[in-house]
């Protein structure tokens, strides 16, 4: 049988001779930007979820849907990647791949409903799932060698700089037009992709005889999307109800799991799988992967949290706190490029990576501290740590995983890497979301405890924001009631101020573990 990464290296030879130079240049930054265009929307989502939820009237537990529908999709669609891509060629499925995003991207804008956008994110997920990992693959195997580094430095930059710009645009498109405006914006520049990916793609990865090979069997594929499926219906329901309660989340629980066991027996067995679980073997890639899910889950937290306690906990508007994140995230991209200059200088990048843990520790115990009154200058400092985050962990981890692959376990070890991405990611959100939402639920009844009539202290706070309404020209029959209402806001901001916190404090706990599990790796030695 034609195995993956052969069939995508032997016709790896770039585009016509007279167009070469300038089909090179137009390469490099397609598998940048193609992959940097679902990292810039994906960061759209996390950091302003809450508009988009708020437009379709969704509720926390219908906002996670979204998300959950999203990951899986992706996760699918990293599977049967190679199915495709052995049918029409990398070039024909990145083209109709953004294509298609393109319009789930307007499906999604337009939606009216929370199921409608459910549905529009499944769409997006599948088309998009896969973008990272097909590009990243074909920069290590069909970019000429001379040319290679330079391709692999520009798709790391594009990533980056596409997560930087989310939170600039994002803000002003929030502020000056609505939230259909995160999705409508991503329509053009598919569209744009597309026909790059067209011109610049080279046509490699399609078997021209697939009698005996590419033949990948049905069943497995949907027994990991129901093993999929069923955990994550099992996590998001037990946010609401005890596992026992009912006998579907059992139920439900051992059928993900039998189905995954089967899949990965399957793929162990199987000579054409859809991902080469022997690469598990390697020690030195079992770490990396851990590392990986600690990041990514690190990462999607922060970026929930973040803007969130900036607009609901200090009070910035959308648009200022989309430009101070977008700062901070800036400040990644520059100093990205300042690592590639001193990289091959650092032979100790396990200090880099347990360093980059530390600095998300710090990060996180500053913001727990940070007081509901903070200004604009007092938060230069920890956005500043902030962005030392990604390139301290991810960067040194990247070069350590895949080290010792050669192309075709590289292929397959990528594509496991990114499904676990996907998977982290979706599972990020639907935590944070949660633990938010049970924080902020039991402040909230600590302190309405204390605003009872039978307190003193808030009687006499009552009563002295009353007569201070009447003196600033409320009617006095009206005053009592806006107090009641000003007090009752008061009290929603505190106990969203305090969970806040408590997430941040959550966060530093999982990053402490990170770091405690990267010190004592010998392998990143």
């Amino acid at each position: 049988m034609t195995s993956a990464a052969p069939s995508t290296g032997s016709a790896a030879s770039p585009p016509s001779n007279p167009l070469r130079p300038i089909r090179i240049e137009a390469y490099r930054y397609a598998l940048g930007l193609i992959p940097g265009l679902e990292f810039f929307e994906n960061a759209l989502l996390v950091y302003f979820a809450v508009y988009v939820a708020g437009g379709v009237d969704a509720s926390p537990k219908e906002f996670v849907w979204m998300t959950t529908a999203y990951g899986i999709a992706s996760v699918l669609a990293i599977l049967k990647q190679q199915w495709f891509v052995e049918r029409i060629g990398y070039r024909r499925y990145l083209t109709a791949s953004l294509l298609l995003y393109a319009f789930g991207a307007i499906l999604a804008g337009t939606s009216e409903s929370v199921t409608q956008l459910v549905i529009a994110r499944a769409c997006q997920g599948f088309c998009a799932g896969s973008w990272m990992s097909s590009c990243r693959i074909l920069a290590q195997v069909s970019m000429p060698a001379e040319h290679r580094g330079k391709t692999v430095q520009t798709f790391a930059l594009l990533l980056f700089t596409g997560s930087a710009a989310a939170p600039l645009i994002g803000g002003l498109l929030v502020s000056d037009y609505t939230w259909r405006t995160l999705f409508l914006c991503t329509a053009p520049p598919a569209g744009l992709l597309a026909g790059l990916a067209w011109f610049s793609v080279p046509d490699v990865g399609r078997l021209r005889d697939r009698v005996t090979g590419g033949n990948y069997p049905f069943a497995p594929f949907m027994a990991f999307a129901l093993a999929m499926g069923a955990f994550q219906v099992v996590l998001q329901e037990m946010r609401y109800s005890q596992w026992l309660q009912t006998p579907w989340l059992p139920l439900l629980t051992v059928a993900g799991v039998g189905a995954l066991v089967w899949f990965g027996y399957h793929q162990w067995q199987h000579p054409e799988p859809f991902i080469r679980l022997q690469s598990l073997r390697r020690r030195e890639f079992q770490v990396g992967l851990v590392l990986y899910v600690a990041y990514y889950y690190l990462a999607n937290t922060q970026s929930y949290l973040m803007p969130h306690m900036l607009e609901q906990g200090l009070g910035f508007t959308v648009e200022r706190a989309g430009q101070l994140l977008g700062y901070s995230a800036l400040l990644t991209v520059f100093l990205l490029l300042a690592y590639f200059r001193v990289a091959k200088f650092i032979t100790h990048k396990k200090l880099l990576i347990v360093s980059g843990f530390a600095m998300t520790i710090a990060t996180n115990l500053w913001l727990g501290a940070m007081p509901s009154d903070a200004g604009q200058s007092q938060l230069y400092g920890v956005l500043a740590l902030k962005a030392v985050f990604g390139i301290f962990t991810v960067l040194p981890v990247a070069n350590l995983t895949f080290r010792t692959f050669d192309h075709e376990s590289f292929v397959h070890g990528y594509r496991l890497k990114n499904i676990l991405r996907q998977l982290s990611g979706s599972f990020a959100v639907s935590t944070i979301v949660a633990f938010d939402q049970h924080r902020e639920a039991l402040h909230r009844t600590r302190l309405t405890e204390v605003a009872n009539p039978f307190n003193p202290a808030f009687t006499q706070t009552l009563d002295s924001l009353a007569n201070a309404l009447t003196h600033a020209g409320v009617a006095a029959s009206q005053a009592h009631g806006v107090a009641l209402v000003q007090i009752a806001q008061m009290i929603q901001r505190q106990a969203s101020f305090l969970s806040f916190i408590d997430g941040f404090h959550f966060i530093a706990i999982v990053a402490l573990c990170g770091a405690i599990f990267a010190a004592i790796q010998k392998q990143l030695n």
